[in-house]
């Protein structure tokens, strides 16, 4: 019996398909013989010069589309959006015929505008997201669609031309498109998006375009299951920030477990009255704007004064206490001038928080005991703390309040480099069999930056950087398994480490600890810092592990 083993490869279809970009092969009126390897020419000695068919052909389909899924996830950095979905479909036949049967594997739908793009390339990518669309049959998708196009109007129209379509089998969709697009968006009807679960809207502002945005949400309104919510906006330095305000956005608040408000400032009294809504709260990151207290508004008649009647409102005011007793993470980033921080704090009791991330800017003044009573209130104790840009007072007390952190990152708050090292120092006790109060043993991950004050006196300099070593040595020899000091990162701005405290630094890292130490130099015009608002959040990610 001749049993075929292997198909002729030009079986396995055309290697450039149009929805790449290329033209596929030209037709031809020429028939190609049909070559098949049998059993019965492999025994004969006359079969065409092949090698024998791979051990892969032999794996199960299911095996199969399980390994093209893996694949697919562990493409980083792909020539172009969903490069490996497409090639895998053009390996050979078998391939094609799984890759193409696993609905699965095209779920998570990428797809990317360049600038300038011709309506030629517009199409491919049109084709591109129905050949998906298709392929992942009525499962819910992914869809990540972004475009840096310099025609806002053009690029809305044609990203609600993908959407719209497949609007009630998004699950996740993330976007960085114009602002446009994101005010269509949220403008459709209510029930246009039944299964999102998480949304992420970057949206890019273009010169000459004037708010106000972000109001009026009624397609979110409508998100049964909507649980992740995050907005960006980015503009330019030079630009002033824009508003966000919670009583005109509509969003569905008692059912949000996840709240990121980006590069939109928010001011505390409209992001208290937010979190008095959230009662499902577990992590939220949101730019806060502090602003003082409200005076009484005088007006002059005739040369007199008299008081002005503020008109009536209906939005009520936040409790004076509000509880969140599920959120968890709070990363908060604060502007505002000559103003107490506490303002938002004071508000606030959190049983649940176990990482609190605090970032200030405009030189605002920070107290320790605006920490410890928030603490005292709410009874939590941090695994993980991360300070930028607090000016005032030590918050050394406040850490030695939570000795369960496993992080602790201090970003440029002005502190002196010695009484941090030292009472971070783990010191042990008498019998050697465990270490004094407060100490925070279990400290795994460090990150100490700043332009420390000692910097310009050299023996001074020598004492701190001293006490840093002995630091680090007394967390990694002393304390042994998951209580082990295995990330430290240090950070200053002029003077650097002696050649033999680095090279201790290196011979840690050597045995397995990640660190390192980088420099932050100080902005090159310190008035045009101020001005601008620049915050120092590369700082911040040249700190980050």
């Amino acid at each position: 019996m001749d049993i075929p083993l292997l198909s002729n490869p030009e079986f396995c279809g055309p290697s450039r398909l149009p929805w790449l970009g290329d033209e596929p092969f030209a037709p031809t009126n020429r028939k190609k013989p049909l070559v098949t390897l049998t059993l019965k020419n492999l025994l004969s000695g006359k079969r065409p010069r092949q090698q024998p068919p791979s051990a892969i052909f032999s794996l199960p389909p299911e095996m199969l589309a399980e390994i093209f899924l893996q694949a697919v996830s562990e493409d980083r950095n792909p020539p172009f959006p969903m490069h490996s979905h497409f090639v895998l479909a053009q390996v050979c036949a078998l391939w094609r015929a799984v890759a193409i049967h696993t609905p699965s594997l095209w779920c998570r739908i990428v797809l990317e505008v360049a600038a300038h793009e011709s309506r030629h390339d517009l199409d491919r990518v049109m084709i591109r997201a129905r050949t998906c669309f298709e392929r992942s049959h009525a499962l819910p998708i992914a869809l990540i669609l972004t475009s840096s196009n310099s025609n806002p109007t053009f690029i809305t129209n044609f990203a609600l031309d993908l959407i719209l379509p497949v609007r009630q089998r998004i699950r996740h969709l993330e976007t960085k498109l114009p602002v446009g697009f994101t005010e269509s968006l949220f403008k459709l009807p209510r029930n246009s998006f039944e299964v999102l679960k998480s949304i992420t809207v970057t949206a890019l502002v273009s010169d000459g375009a004037e708010g106000p945005w972000f109001r009026g949400m009624s397609a979110l309104q409508g998100a049964p299951v909507l649980e992740h919510f995050t907005l960006t906006f980015p503009s330019c330095c030079w630009r002033p920030r824009e508003i966000f305000d919670p009583y005109l956005a509509d969003l569905p608040w008692e059912q949000l477990t996840e709240l990121s408000i980006e590069t939109l400032e928010t001011r505390h009294e409209d992001a208290l009255y937010a979190l008095q809504l959230l009662e499902k709260l577990v992590r939220c990151r949101m730019d806060i704007r502090l602003l003082p207290p409200l005076v009484p508004v005088i007006a002059f008649t005739n040369g007199l004064p008299a008081p002005v009647q503020q008109p009536a409102t209906d939005i009520p005011a936040p409790k004076a206490k509000i509880s969140l007793l599920t959120l968890r993470v709070l990363e908060v980033m604060m502007t505002g001038v000559r103003v107490d921080p506490n303002l938002f704090f004071d508000r606030l009791a959190l049983p649940s928080l176990t990482e609190l991330s605090i970032k200030l800017s405009d030189r605002l003044t920070f107290r320790c005991k605006m920490l410890t009573d928030l603490q005292t209130r709410s009874s939590f104790s941090l695994r993980h703390f991360t300070l930028a840009n607090a000016r005032g007072e030590s918050v050394l007390p406040f850490i030695e309040n939570n000795p369960l952190l496993l992080s602790l990152k201090f970003a440029m708050c002005g502190m002196d480099l010695l009484p941090v090292a030292t009472a971070l120092t783990l010191t042990p006790t008498p019998d050697n069999k465990a270490f004094t109060s407060g100490s925070v043993p279990r400290l795994r991950l460090l990150s100490l930056g700043d332009h420390w004050r000692e910097e310009g006196r050299p023996t001074e300099w020598a004492s701190a950087t001293k006490a840093v070593i002995d630091m680090v040595r007394s967390r990694r020899r002393r304390m042994k398994g998951a209580s082990r000091l295995e990330g430290f990162i240090f950070g200053s701005s002029q003077a650097a480490l002696s050649p033999k405290k680095k090279e201790r630094l290196e011979r840690w890292c050597a045995e397995g600890m990640r660190g390192r130490a980088v420099l932050l130099p100080h902005p090159p015009h310190p008035h045009l810092h101020m001005i601008m608002r620049v915050d120092d959040r590369n700082y911040l990610a040249m700190l980050d592990f």
